[in-house]
Protein backbone atom coordinates (compact mmCIF):
# COMPACT_ATOMS: atom_id res chain seq x y z
CA UNK A 1 0.00 0.00 0.00
CA UNK A 2 1.59 3.37 -0.63
CA UNK A 3 1.43 5.74 1.39
CA UNK A 4 1.20 8.48 -1.21
CA UNK A 5 -2.52 6.95 -2.38
CA UNK A 6 -3.61 8.10 1.22
CA UNK A 7 -2.09 11.33 0.93
CA UNK A 8 -3.84 11.69 -2.93
CA UNK A 9 -7.33 10.58 -1.45
CA UNK A 10 -6.61 12.73 1.96
CA UNK A 11 -6.34 15.89 -0.88
CA UNK A 12 -9.26 15.27 -2.92
CA UNK A 13 -11.58 15.06 0.21
CA UNK A 14 -10.18 18.68 1.16
CA UNK A 15 -10.81 20.15 -2.68
CA UNK A 16 -14.19 18.94 -2.73
CA UNK A 17 -14.83 20.57 1.09
CA UNK A 18 -13.64 23.79 -0.29
CA UNK A 19 -15.91 23.41 -3.10
CA UNK A 20 -18.94 24.81 -1.49
CA UNK A 21 -19.29 27.95 0.21
CA UNK A 22 -21.98 27.32 2.61
CA UNK A 23 -20.87 27.42 6.41
CA UNK A 24 -22.55 23.99 7.20
CA UNK A 25 -21.82 20.94 5.62
CA UNK A 26 -25.32 19.66 4.90
CA UNK A 27 -25.20 17.67 1.61
CA UNK A 28 -25.55 13.77 2.12
CA UNK A 29 -23.18 13.29 -0.82
CA UNK A 30 -20.09 14.88 1.26
CA UNK A 31 -21.24 13.63 4.36
CA UNK A 32 -21.37 10.03 2.76
CA UNK A 33 -17.91 11.04 1.15
CA UNK A 34 -16.33 11.55 4.44
CA UNK A 35 -18.06 8.14 5.37
CA UNK A 36 -16.56 6.39 2.92
CA UNK A 37 -12.70 7.82 3.02
CA UNK A 38 -13.10 7.07 6.85
CA UNK A 39 -13.97 3.69 6.05
CA UNK A 40 -11.23 3.07 3.29
CA UNK A 41 -8.44 3.77 6.33
CA UNK A 42 -10.13 0.92 8.42
CA UNK A 43 -10.67 -1.26 5.19
CA UNK A 44 -7.63 -0.65 3.13
CA UNK A 45 -4.97 1.66 4.25
CA UNK A 46 -4.86 1.35 7.69
CA UNK A 47 -4.21 -2.87 7.09
CA UNK A 48 -2.02 -1.97 4.59
CA UNK A 49 0.53 0.03 6.46
CA UNK A 50 0.58 -2.36 9.60
CA UNK A 51 2.50 -4.61 7.08
CA UNK A 52 4.85 -2.05 6.17
CA UNK A 53 5.48 -1.22 10.07
CA UNK A 54 3.75 -3.33 12.83
CA UNK A 55 3.24 -0.93 15.41
CA UNK A 56 0.17 -0.12 16.28
CA UNK A 57 0.52 2.59 18.38
CA UNK A 58 1.94 4.26 15.76
CA UNK A 59 -1.60 4.97 13.73
CA UNK A 60 -3.78 5.01 17.01
CA UNK A 61 -3.31 9.25 16.55
CA UNK A 62 -4.57 9.23 12.82
CA UNK A 63 -7.76 6.72 14.30
CA UNK A 64 -8.37 9.08 16.86
CA UNK A 65 -9.04 12.06 13.90
CA UNK A 66 -11.19 9.33 11.78
CA UNK A 67 -13.83 8.95 14.85
CA UNK A 68 -14.00 12.63 14.99
CA UNK A 69 -14.52 12.86 10.73
CA UNK A 70 -17.42 9.74 11.45
CA UNK A 71 -18.98 12.11 14.37
CA UNK A 72 -18.99 14.90 12.20
CA UNK A 73 -20.34 13.52 9.45
CA UNK A 74 -23.49 12.75 11.96
CA UNK A 75 -25.40 15.18 11.48
CA UNK A 76 -25.08 18.83 10.32
CA UNK A 77 -21.76 20.40 11.59
CA UNK A 78 -19.10 23.85 10.62
CA UNK A 79 -17.77 23.29 6.68
CA UNK A 80 -14.49 25.02 8.86
CA UNK A 81 -14.21 22.21 11.37
CA UNK A 82 -14.29 19.36 8.87
CA UNK A 83 -11.26 21.54 6.76
CA UNK A 84 -9.68 22.01 9.96
CA UNK A 85 -10.03 18.45 11.43
CA UNK A 86 -8.57 17.48 7.39
CA UNK A 87 -5.70 19.61 7.92
CA UNK A 88 -4.78 18.13 11.34
CA UNK A 89 -4.67 14.84 10.23
CA UNK A 90 -2.72 15.72 6.70
CA UNK A 91 -0.09 17.03 9.21
CA UNK A 92 -0.02 13.62 11.28
CA UNK A 93 0.62 11.73 8.92
CA UNK A 94 3.51 13.69 6.97
CA UNK A 95 5.34 13.86 10.18
CA UNK A 96 4.59 10.89 12.06
CA UNK A 97 4.23 8.10 9.24
CA UNK A 98 4.76 9.57 6.08
CA UNK A 99 9.12 8.98 6.48
CA UNK A 100 9.13 5.37 7.80
CA UNK A 101 5.96 4.47 5.56
CA UNK A 102 7.67 5.59 2.34
CA UNK A 103 10.97 4.07 3.49
CA UNK A 104 9.18 0.38 3.76
CA UNK A 105 7.10 0.56 1.15
CA UNK A 106 10.29 1.41 -1.41
CA UNK A 107 12.19 -0.63 -0.17
CA UNK A 108 9.98 -3.62 0.64
CA UNK A 109 11.92 -6.94 -0.15
CA UNK A 110 10.36 -9.48 -2.30
CA UNK A 111 10.06 -13.27 -1.11
CA UNK A 112 12.07 -15.07 -3.88
CA UNK A 113 14.51 -18.22 -4.11
CA UNK A 114 17.40 -15.84 -5.64
CA UNK A 115 18.57 -12.92 -3.29
CA UNK A 116 17.06 -9.75 -4.46
CA UNK A 117 15.33 -11.43 -7.32
CA UNK A 118 11.32 -10.32 -7.61
CA UNK A 119 9.54 -12.77 -10.31
CA UNK A 120 6.38 -10.52 -11.40
CA UNK A 121 9.16 -7.77 -11.94
CA UNK A 122 11.14 -10.15 -14.25
CA UNK A 123 8.57 -11.36 -16.12
CA UNK A 124 7.46 -8.14 -17.04
CA UNK A 125 10.55 -6.83 -17.87
CA UNK A 126 11.22 -9.85 -20.15
CA UNK A 127 7.94 -8.80 -21.50
CA UNK A 128 9.41 -4.90 -22.09
CA UNK A 129 12.77 -6.38 -23.62
CA UNK A 130 14.45 -9.49 -23.24
CA UNK A 131 17.90 -8.38 -23.46
CA UNK A 132 17.09 -5.99 -20.24
CA UNK A 133 15.44 -9.04 -18.38
CA UNK A 134 19.10 -10.82 -19.19
CA UNK A 135 20.55 -8.08 -17.54
CA UNK A 136 18.48 -7.62 -14.75
CA UNK A 137 18.85 -11.61 -14.04
CA UNK A 138 22.67 -11.09 -14.11
CA UNK A 139 23.00 -8.69 -11.55
CA UNK A 140 21.15 -10.89 -9.26
CA UNK A 141 24.27 -14.01 -10.14
CA UNK A 142 26.39 -11.50 -9.38
CA UNK A 143 25.05 -10.86 -5.79
CA UNK A 144 25.00 -14.15 -5.38
CA UNK A 145 28.96 -14.29 -6.17
CA UNK A 146 31.26 -14.52 -3.07
CA UNK A 147 34.24 -14.50 -4.84
CA UNK A 148 33.62 -11.21 -6.66
CA UNK A 149 36.40 -8.33 -6.55
CA UNK A 150 34.65 -5.79 -6.80
CA UNK A 151 30.01 -5.03 -7.84
CA UNK A 152 30.78 -1.52 -9.65
CA UNK A 153 30.21 -3.19 -13.14
CA UNK A 154 26.81 -5.02 -11.40
CA UNK A 155 25.90 -1.93 -10.10
CA UNK A 156 26.77 -0.06 -13.64
CA UNK A 157 23.98 -2.91 -14.95
CA UNK A 158 21.46 -2.96 -12.43
CA UNK A 159 21.61 0.86 -13.18
CA UNK A 160 21.51 0.45 -16.99
CA UNK A 161 18.44 -2.04 -16.45
CA UNK A 162 16.67 1.18 -14.94
CA UNK A 163 17.43 3.67 -17.67
CA UNK A 164 16.90 0.86 -20.44
CA UNK A 165 13.45 0.37 -19.11
CA UNK A 166 12.74 3.98 -18.47
CA UNK A 167 13.77 5.02 -22.09
CA UNK A 168 11.60 2.33 -23.62
CA UNK A 169 8.68 3.50 -21.69
CA UNK A 170 9.28 7.34 -21.88
CA UNK A 171 11.12 8.30 -24.81
CA UNK A 172 12.90 12.05 -24.85
CA UNK A 173 10.62 13.38 -27.44
CA UNK A 174 7.59 12.01 -25.48
CA UNK A 175 8.58 13.73 -22.37
CA UNK A 176 9.16 16.71 -23.95
CA UNK A 177 6.15 17.00 -25.68
CA UNK A 178 4.26 17.89 -22.08
CA UNK A 179 3.35 21.00 -20.86
CA UNK A 180 4.58 20.49 -17.96
CA UNK A 181 7.93 19.96 -19.15
CA UNK A 182 7.49 22.58 -21.68
CA UNK A 183 6.58 24.56 -19.03
CA UNK A 184 9.69 23.59 -16.49
CA UNK A 185 12.22 25.07 -19.82
CA UNK A 186 10.24 28.04 -19.82
CA UNK A 187 10.42 29.58 -16.39
CA UNK A 188 13.95 28.06 -16.14
CA UNK A 189 13.70 25.54 -13.33
CA UNK A 190 15.67 22.57 -15.11
CA UNK A 191 18.74 23.03 -17.32
CA UNK A 192 19.70 19.58 -18.50
CA UNK A 193 19.08 19.75 -22.36
CA UNK A 194 16.96 15.75 -21.93
CA UNK A 195 15.00 14.88 -19.95
CA UNK A 196 16.10 13.17 -16.29
CA UNK A 197 15.25 9.72 -15.58
CA UNK A 198 12.84 11.57 -12.49
CA UNK A 199 11.22 13.19 -15.41
CA UNK A 200 10.80 9.93 -17.01
CA UNK A 201 9.25 8.39 -14.07
CA UNK A 202 6.58 11.43 -13.96
CA UNK A 203 5.58 10.91 -17.49
CA UNK A 204 5.18 7.44 -17.12
CA UNK A 205 2.81 7.89 -13.78
CA UNK A 206 1.16 10.89 -15.23
CA UNK A 207 -0.14 8.52 -18.14
CA UNK A 208 -1.78 5.66 -15.68
CA UNK A 209 -3.24 9.17 -13.82
CA UNK A 210 -1.37 8.56 -10.74
CA UNK A 211 -2.09 10.43 -8.13
CA UNK A 212 0.31 13.71 -6.89
CA UNK A 213 2.03 12.35 -3.92
CA UNK A 214 2.51 8.87 -6.06
CA UNK A 215 4.38 10.73 -8.71
CA UNK A 216 6.54 12.92 -6.27
CA UNK A 217 7.30 9.70 -3.73
CA UNK A 218 8.39 7.37 -7.24
CA UNK A 219 10.14 10.79 -8.74
CA UNK A 220 12.39 11.69 -5.36
CA UNK A 221 13.33 7.70 -5.24
CA UNK A 222 14.72 7.72 -8.58
CA UNK A 223 16.88 10.08 -7.93
CA UNK A 224 18.08 8.39 -4.94
CA UNK A 225 18.69 5.43 -7.12
CA UNK A 226 20.51 7.38 -9.72
CA UNK A 227 23.19 8.88 -7.35
CA UNK A 228 23.57 6.05 -4.88
CA UNK A 229 24.21 3.74 -7.90
CA UNK A 230 26.42 6.35 -9.45
CA UNK A 231 28.67 6.44 -6.48
CA UNK A 232 29.47 3.06 -6.69
CA UNK A 233 30.01 3.35 -9.99
CA UNK A 234 32.35 5.78 -9.68
CA UNK A 235 34.17 4.72 -6.67
CA UNK A 236 37.42 4.32 -6.88
CA UNK A 237 39.98 2.68 -4.36
CA UNK A 238 42.91 1.43 -3.90
CA UNK A 239 43.98 -2.57 -4.65
CA UNK A 240 44.47 -3.26 -0.73
CA UNK A 241 41.20 -2.07 0.10
CA UNK A 242 39.69 -3.90 -2.23
CA UNK A 243 38.49 -6.78 -0.10
CA UNK A 244 36.90 -4.50 2.80
CA UNK A 245 34.94 -2.02 -0.38
CA UNK A 246 33.82 -5.11 -2.08
CA UNK A 247 32.00 -6.21 0.94
CA UNK A 248 30.32 -2.21 1.43
CA UNK A 249 29.91 -1.94 -2.48
CA UNK A 250 27.96 -5.40 -2.43
CA UNK A 251 25.76 -4.40 0.43
CA UNK A 252 24.92 -0.77 -1.24
CA UNK A 253 23.64 -2.55 -4.85
CA UNK A 254 21.73 -5.60 -2.89
CA UNK A 255 19.89 -2.84 -1.15
CA UNK A 256 19.07 -0.75 -4.08
CA UNK A 257 18.27 -3.86 -5.63
CA UNK A 258 15.12 -3.69 -3.64
CA UNK A 259 14.45 0.12 -4.78
CA UNK A 260 14.36 -0.94 -7.84
CA UNK A 261 12.19 -3.58 -7.64
CA UNK A 262 9.75 -1.52 -5.97
CA UNK A 263 10.31 1.48 -9.15
CA UNK A 264 10.24 -1.19 -11.70
CA UNK A 265 6.71 -3.11 -10.44
CA UNK A 266 4.64 0.72 -10.14
CA UNK A 267 6.46 1.17 -13.84
CA UNK A 268 6.42 -1.42 -15.73
CA UNK A 269 3.63 -2.63 -18.19
CA UNK A 270 1.28 -5.43 -16.70
CA UNK A 271 2.42 -8.75 -18.02
CA UNK A 272 -0.17 -9.92 -21.07
CA UNK A 273 -2.14 -12.21 -20.04
CA UNK A 274 -1.79 -16.00 -22.08
CA UNK A 275 -3.23 -16.67 -25.25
Amino acid sequence: MNPADFLDSLERLLISLSRYRSKVVNSLEQRNQVRSFVGAWFEQYRKGFVELIADEDLFLPIDDVMHTLVKLASGRNSRRIYKQTCNSLQTNFRNNLLVPLTRAYWSRAPEAAMPGMDPDVAKRLKGLDEALAESYEQVIEDLSDDDRKTYRGTASELREVLRGALNLMASDDDVMHMDWYKEARRNGTRKEPKPTQAEKTKYILRQRNAGSSAVEAAESYMDSVEERLGHVVRASYRRASDSTHAGVERTEVAQQVKYVNALLSELLPPESPPA
